[in-house]
């Protein structure tokens, strides 16, 4: 646990700051906001520009789900369910994005 204020941490803190109001807004059943979208493209860039990796397959499958809850016409149970996944997915990203900023370096996965 040893953090070092580097440009690159402090904006993947930022980054996870963001992811943390989004899962905020999923919790409290806000579907409509656009808070995990702009988390995705922010986080997308951010991987694609640096050396921070997230597994790609669990970025996309996250905004598959993000994207597919922005429906209007699923029932309620259905987007609960979208709702976890994301919610699941989103947590998963901070996890490896904090293990990145506040371990050694590399991604648990």
């Amino acid at each position: 646990m040893d953090f070092q204020g580097t440009p690159l941490n402090m904006t993947t803190i930022l980054i996870v700051a963001v992811a943390s109001a989004a899962i905020l807004m999923l919790l409290r059943k806000r579907y409509d906001s656009n808070l995990p979208l702009f988390f995705y493209f922010v986080a997308l860039v951010f991987t694609n520009m640096t050396d921070r990796t997230v597994n790609p397959v669990l970025m996309y499958i996250g905004l598959i789900f993000a994207l597919l809850l922005r429906f209007e016409f699923l029932s309620p149970g259905f987007s609960k369910l979208i709702a976890i996944l994301t919610t699941t997915s989103l947590g998963v990203i901070v996890w490896v994005f904090l293990a990145e900023v506040f371990g050694d370096g590399s991604a648990p996965f």
